[in-house]
């Protein structure tokens, strides 16, 4: 597995989910993720705003955070991922030949803009992304996969959270 990741808000949240982490995959995952240095992949944000994924990080994560002890391990690994993971970052033009070759695929089975962004963050970046998206993107893995092979990619991969745990 590459050492850059784009993490979903998915797998983010289903840390708290028991009957998705009941074996506790995913908070192993995170603490990988942090003890090995890990580096987060993002879109950068257009001038004076946040990246889209970091934006729907908090969206989806801030009340989870702010009701939770701030002794729990999870809440700091989930802190360093936010704030002081480092950090690689990418343009997002949905409509360049990347695009192209994604959209499409995703577009057929509803696949939000935000699942776009995050998918062609990890194509673009040749990196693993790590999912819990059955329906719009792990399913969608070899499609997915080709479109970044076409763009020069060819680390690029679509895991869900219990198969990136057991690959780090």
């Amino acid at each position: 597995m590459t050492e850059s990741n784009v993490v979903d808000t998915n797998v983010l949240e289903h840390v708290f989910e028991p009957t998705i982490n009941a074996n506790r995959h995913i908070d192993r995952l995170l603490e990988k993720f942090v003890a090995q240095k890990r580096i987060l992949c993002i879109d950068s944000p257009p001038e004076k705003t946040k990246s889209r994924i970091i934006a729907e990080y908090n969206n989806r994560l801030k009340e989870r955070l702010k009701t939770m002890d701030e002794q729990d391990q999870r809440v700091i690994w989930l802190r360093y991922l936010l704030l002081y993971a480092d950090r690689r970052t990418i343009a997002v033009d949905l409509s360049d030949q990347l695009g192209y070759q994604i959209v499409p695929h995703m577009d057929k089975v509803g696949a939000e803009r935000s699942d776009q962004v995050f998918v062609y963050v990890a194509c673009a970046l040749d990196c693993v992304m790590i999912s819990n998206n059955k329906n719009h993107i792990t399913n969608l893995r070899a499609k997915l996969r080709k479109a970044a092979r076409k763009h020069g990619s060819d680390n690029t991969d679509f895991l869900s959270s219990t198969d990136a745990e057991a690959g780090m």
